[in-house]
């Protein structure tokens, strides 16, 4: 429904200022944005939740029927927590450890956990986790959802220390899953990015902590893969490794590795202290990515003075790193982001050149390439290491306007080529520049996780911006598309309520129709007035007993109908007194500005049709109106009044309609003036017939879903699509819909269509009526067709 702002003829702007924002808010929040750590993905969610027990969440699942995305600390990078309109799940507060036993080496806890609270749980009792990525701060749901790694020699992804986790499916039900119960949901559920329910519990298993002394060896990148395999690999004693390849060259790596050690500690803190202020850290950074020589300093100076000293410190010390040390001051121009590829190890030497030439090719700001190391997936279907691979770290530099993102873009799709050349992968928590084409290669099993998706959650209602770029079309996804459409269902009963409000464009119409041949002071104001309130008193009865009260609609029906009221009845009073004794003393010839305003009548009513009235150019108009009318002519007292009585009329509602504007973009959510629907039998000629048709999707059952430009459009391009065939299966998720037809007033109805559910009058022409004709949606086009048939005229379709 377009609301009172859109086509309200304002004479109480302060009326609908104070009265309908507080009340019509409350339908229609403004919608809160989410958004990652690289704030490129602002996202404009729902609302947010924050639960604190597993009963909660079930609740939440069960009850919502539209879509809910699931977020932790947000640092994936690319859309996977969020979707649009969606119920955001924040599980930050859900948070707590839940069981814990020393002797097994376990811990269960809920997902909003970090990695450092466990720490810091764990650490009392010298044990230590076993997998997580290299900084602390991430949540333990978010973790587990994209299957993180990190460092540690001998292991790979974190899949590989879960025992089990809880899981709530779209149902509501709540399962428990681990490699042997439920083994398809468990291996579904973890790096499956919140796809398949939200996970509520996780049991992990832990590590000890121990001692661990660091040792650097720089050596060409050709080496690294050899000395990987002879001094790391098979060492029992090795807990992390990684190499640093230095750009822009990339044929150097520095291999850093920390050995379990006996030796005395160089750190006597257990864990990094959570009050660090990185002052310098983010600076330095910000040096190597701008600085000319930036990259070589870091080399050939920072990394030899940072590994100049044996440092010997606690394994927990060692993976409690604060991602903070890596935050810029401001990300508003410039972000700094991850991307990952991973390369079986045999291909190592074989991908480091293909990566440096797209790099350079691309002129891309690469500030650092980390390489881990991982032992293959046991299983998750999304898997990103089916064999044994060397991951490749790249986090780079880029601006954050659209030219960047696109070119970010081009680079990344050649670099999943070049990572796909030598039967690597990339990871997925990053930006979701990769085509559907690439994703399904890297992602052989995707078409069984989605399969299972289906089965569980079948109207898709776990989504985010990944999931539902790569998610297959398929007959049974309709609901899932429809569900992704911000805007899509509209209530029925709007198709009633909206016929008050367009009245107030019907009745325009008649008046400018009325002006080409009668004087303004003839036009009904009076029976206009009438008409309006008995079209609402309509509208009411045919609503308040079918649908739930819309406190909203009425409101505004009230407000607008008031506002119309007062200013037709002060034209009325006018034009029978002043303007009708300006009429009487001229010569009945009309005068330019008669003429005038006739035209710029006619012209606010064909715009009104289709955009809101307040933004109608009256002040370009009156300033036209000035400069063309001339002071020349008979009848100079009439076109006095009539000059004073149009830039009256004009200079207020100039006024009031840039109030309106503004009113109405900081209340309410800006209409995007689209509607779509669901349509039976469309063919290509009938998608061809109207380029304000477009198709979203079609489905291999013979449906189509369609969007097409609300208000007048919809009207016109419904009665192109009547005549070839297609019927609709469904509007903005409604299936009754209200026309209303101008049929001769003698006219008995007879349509087979539809029914009859109101009849207004006219106010210009006895000769005719409008009829309110209700029908459903999948009889619309047999009743336009019956309509152009008879030829009478389909004034209006009500489109919610």
């Amino acid at each position: 429904m377009r609301s009172v702002l859109v086509r309200l003829p304002a004479l109480v702007f302060l009326a609908v200022l104070l009265v309908v924002p507080s009340a019509y808010a409350q339908t229609k929040p403004a919608g809160i944005v989410v958004n990652d750590i690289t704030q490129l993905n602002p996202i404009k969610v729902d609302r947010v939740v924050k639960p604190h027990s597993i009963e909660e969440i079930q609740a939440l699942v069960k009850s919502h029927s539209g879509p809910i995305s699931i977020g932790g600390g947000q640092f994936s990078q690319g859309g996977q927590t969020a979707f649009d309109g969606a119920l955001f799940i924040d599980l930050r507060e859900f948070n707590k450890v839940v069981g814990f036993s020393e002797a097994d080496k376990s811990i269960t806890v809920q997902p909003g956990i970090t990695w450092r609270t466990i720490q810091d749980y764990i650490d009392p009792h010298n044990l230590s986790l076993q997998i997580m990525q290299t900084y602390s701060n991430f949540t333990v749901g978010g973790s587990l959802s994209v299957n993180v790694h990190g460092r540690y020699v001998g292991k790979g992804p974190l899949v590989q220390s879960v025992q089990s986790i809880k899981l709530v499916l779209a149902d509501g039900s709540l399962i428990e899953c681990s490699p042997k119960v439920h083994s398809d949901i468990f291996y579904a559920a973890i790096g499956g990015y919140g796809g398949i329910g939200v996970i509520a519990e996780a049991t992990l298993n832990l590590a000890d902590n121990v001692k661990v002394e660091r040792r650097v060896v720089g050596m060409p990148a050709t080496q690294y893969r050899q000395f990987f395999f002879n001094n790391i690999r098979n060492d029992k004693t090795a807990i992390f490794t990684n190499g640093d390849i230095y750009p822009p060259d990339f044929d150097t790596v520095s291999s850093v590795t920390w050995y379990q050690t006996s030796k005395p500690l160089t750190v006597e803190d257990r864990l990094i202290p959570k009050d660090v202020k990185y002052v310098w850290e983010p600076r330095i950074l910000n040096w190597i990515a701008e600085a000319p020589f930036g990259r070589q300093l870091r080399e050939y100076v920072i990394d030899p003075y940072i590994y100049r000293n044996e440092m010997v410190v606690w394994r927990n010390h060692e993976a409690s790193y604060d991602v903070h040390e890596l935050e810029p001051k401001s990300r508003d121009k410039s972000t700094f982001v991850l991307q990952e590829y991973f390369v079986p190890v045999e291909k190592f030497e074989e991908f480091i050149p293909k990566m440096r030439e797209v790099f350079s090719k691309n002129d891309v700001d690469v500030v650092n390439v980390s390489i881990r190391h991982a032992l293959p997936d046991p299983g998750t279907l999304l898997a990103w290491a089916r064999t044994e691979v060397f991951a490749f770290v790249v986090y780079y530099k880029q601006d954050t306007d659209g030219a960047a993102r696109a070119h970010v873009g081009d680079w990344t799709r050649q670099m999943v080529d070049a990572v796909l050349s030598v039967g690597g992968d990339y990871y997925l928590p990053y930006q979701p520049h990769a085509t559907p084409e690439q994703f399904h290669r890297a992602y052989p099993n995707a078409a069984q996780y989605f399969a299972l998706k289906e089965k569980l959650d079948p109207t898709f209602k776990f989504r985010n911006k990944l999931l539902d770029k790569y998610a297959p079309s398929s007959s049974g996804s309709i609901e899932r598309v429809l569900q992704g459409i911000k805007g899509y269902q509209r209530a029925e009963s709007n198709t009633f309520l909206t016929v008050p409000e367009w009245y107030i464009v019907f009745n325009p119409q008649e008046y400018a129709e009325h002006l080409k041949s009668k004087p303004p002071s003839s036009f009904p104001y009076f029976a206009s007035i009438a008409e309006f309130w008995r079209l609402y008193g309509h509208t009411y009865s045919l609503t308040k007993d079918k649908y739930p009260m819309n406190w909203g609609a009425h409101l505004m029906n009230l407000v607008i109908g008031t506002s119309y009221t007062v200013e037709l009845a002060i034209k009325g009073v006018y034009e029978n007194t002043i303007g009708r004794l300006s009429e009487w003393v001229s010569s009945p010839a009309l005068t330019q500005e008669d003429q005038l305003i006739q035209k710029y009548n006619a012209e606010y009513v064909q715009f009104i049709y289709v955009y809101p009235w307040y933004e109608f150019p009256f002040w370009s108009k009156l300033k036209e109106f000035w400069k063309t009318a001339s002071w020349q002519g008979d009848n100079f007292p009439r076109k006095i009044e009539r000059r004073l009585f149009f830039s009256s009329e004009f200079l207020i509602k100039t006024a009031y309609g840039w109030l309106i504007g503004l009113g109405s973009k900081s209340v309410y959510d800006e209409d995007e003036g689209k509607i779509y629907s669901i349509v039976e039998n469309l063919s290509q000629h009938a998608e061809r017939l109207d380029d304000r048709l477009k198709v979203i999707q079609r489905f291999p059952n013979g449906k189509t879903i369609i969007v097409v430009p609300r208000y007048e459009p919809f009207r016109e391009v419904v009665g192109k699509l009547a005549v070839t065939g297609a019927r609709f299966d469904e509007i903005a998720g409604s299936h009754k819909i209200l026309v209303t037809i101008i049929t001769p007033a003698v006219w008995k109805y007879d349509f087979s269509e539809g029914a009859a559910v109101f009849q207004s009058a006219v106010v210009t022409d006895s000769s005719v009526v409008r009829l309110g004709v209700l029908t459903d949606v999948k009889y619309l086009n047999a009743l336009v067709v019956d309509v152009q048939r008879k030829g009478f005229k389909l004034e209006h379709i009500f489109d919610y």
